[in-house]
């Protein structure tokens, strides 16, 4: 497998932060509404201070260990593979292109998201990179899709699926990506893609050119909603048809 990434950071230091909090809010205390100042011994405040610190120390190991614990088992621990040259030879031994054009795969590698990205076929009037949100996940409400929304085929793989389709040498293959999530409003990422054998990336006269699921931009999918975005692959005259290519995109969540 290609070389692995493991997000857990960001988890961890909302969990340590987290604990920080509630270790200054646990030390301020007022008595009722119209109480004078109570007056303690010196034996007796040296003694709570010193079971606090020992509560709150305790708390941070606990809390530290179930981060730990957290991130090497739950959904933030995904392992990103970024490995478009080891699925390839799955994809081309499950699928088949005709003679003249070209195979594409999609591969998108979200397993630190609460969602699957489906890919469909975008709307013929879809404006290339366009991008929305929906208050529903009917996707018959969402317009970046045509009136029949069609998925694309996929491959099963140990991972993600790799959704393909084929197009010919100068036409795009367009689609839209849809993620539809059960969970909490989420932010997130796109910051890596990689393709075999082509990926498009910083060439003069790429193989491929990718309107664009674009690293260093943020998204956003609304809490029991949908987000869509619309992008497409043109295969170049320096691609050769029957030729299969294998593309990955990893994102993760802010």
């Amino acid at each position: 497998m290609g070389e692995k990434k493991t997000y857990t950071r960001r988890r961890a230091l909302q969990s340590i932060g987290a604990v920080a909090v509630a270790g200054l809010a646990g030390c301020s205390s007022s008595g009722s509404e119209g109480e004078g100042p109570t007056t303690q011994s010196t034996d007796t405040e040296t003694q709570t201070t010193t079971e606090a610190t020992t509560d709150a120390q305790t708390t941070t190991n606990e809390t530290t260990e179930q981060t730990q614990e957290s991130t090497e088992t739950g959904p933030e621990a995904a392992d990103f593979v970024e490995n478009p040259e080891e699925i390839h030879p799955t994809l081309v031994e499950e699928t088949s292109v005709p003679s003249d054009e070209v195979l594409l795969g999609f591969r998108l590698e979200d397993s630190s998201l609460p969602f699957t990205t489906e890919v469909y076929r975008a709307a013929d009037d879809a404006e290339v990179q366009a991008t929305e949100t929906y208050d529903t996940q009917d996707l018959s409400e969402v317009d970046l899709l045509p009136d029949s929304p069609q998925a694309l085929d996929t491959v099963d793989t140990d991972r993600e699926d790799i959704h393909y389709g084929t197009t010919t040498i100068g036409e795009p293959l367009k689609v839209t990506l849809v993620a539809r999530n059960e969970t909490d409003t989420i932010d997130w990422s796109a910051w890596s893609r990689t393709g075999y054998p082509y990926d498009g990336h910083n060439e003069d006269d790429p193989a491929l050119e990718v309107d664009c699921y674009c690293g260093g931009m943020n998204y956003t999918a609304p809490s029991g909603g949908t987000w869509a975005r619309v992008i497409q692959v043109t295969p170049t005259e320096r691609v050769e048809t029957g030729t299969t290519i294998a593309l990955n995109w990893t994102s993760s969540r802010l």
